[in-house]
């Protein structure tokens, strides 16, 4: 198996452990047991295993948002070891992908890539707290720059991983969406882009490693 097979197998293990909960192409919801599942037992103690896995002392009862804790968990769960650069924050390991220090990772324009399995659809987003995301992937490489630099903070961001890819439509799977590990349908142009207007999509990092 390839590294991408194991990282996808990951990712759909951990959506199977929270009962499979989707959102459609059409973004009806599905297999939801809760509002708020991520407060529900045993679904908390899944969301304190990704935190422990890159070290942060949180039992999954916490505040913080946890989709970077599972992605980092998907990565180390997979094999990934040192050939990614775990963080909780989005944007921070997306930095660190930019800077073109870590082989097998890049991160390309999703308005002239084509979706494959195993890349990771990253999209800016707004919430309590958020400074003023990127709107562009030209705008997403600049606010990443700064980070480097170290002269902007962080700002609010979400990944997914690419499970599954037909004609039109990807299956991504991410953590703290709705509240849950959440499979989620996305539309596609005809070469196989992203093309939908429920995130504002800023990169897309592929992952060869």
């Amino acid at each position: 198996m390839t590294f991408v097979d194991d990282l996808t197998t990951v990712a759909r293990r951990e959506w199977t452990r929270w009962g499979g909960p989707v959102e459609k192409i059409d973004g009806t919801l599905i297999g939801f047991t809760d509002p708020r599942m991520e407060a529900k037992h045993p679904f908390w103690t899944y969301v304190g295993e990704y935190w422990q896995s890159i070290g942060i002392d949180l039992d999954g009862r916490d505040a913080p948002a946890w989709s970077g804790a599972f992605i980092c968990y998907c990565f180390k769960q997979a094999g990934a070891k040192k050939r990614f650069p775990y963080q909780d924050n989005h944007s921070i390991y997306v930095s660190k992908i930019d800077s073109g220090k870590f082989a097998g990772l890049s991160l390309e324009d999703p308005a002239a890539t084509t979706l494959a399995i195993g890349d990771l659809l990253w999209a800016s987003r707004s919430g309590e707290s958020c400074r003023t995301p990127p709107s562009n992937f030209a705008d997403a490489k600049t606010e990443l720059r700064k980070i480097r630099e170290k002269t902007a903070d962080s700002f609010c961001s979400h990944c997914d991983i690419v499970v599954a890819i037909r004609p039109g439509e990807a299956d991504v799977i991410g953590g703290n969406v709705k509240q849950a590990v959440t499979r989620t349908t996305y539309k596609l142009d005809s070469n196989g882009r992203i093309r939908d207007g429920r995130r504002t999509f800023v990169g897309v990092i592929k992952v060869s490693l």
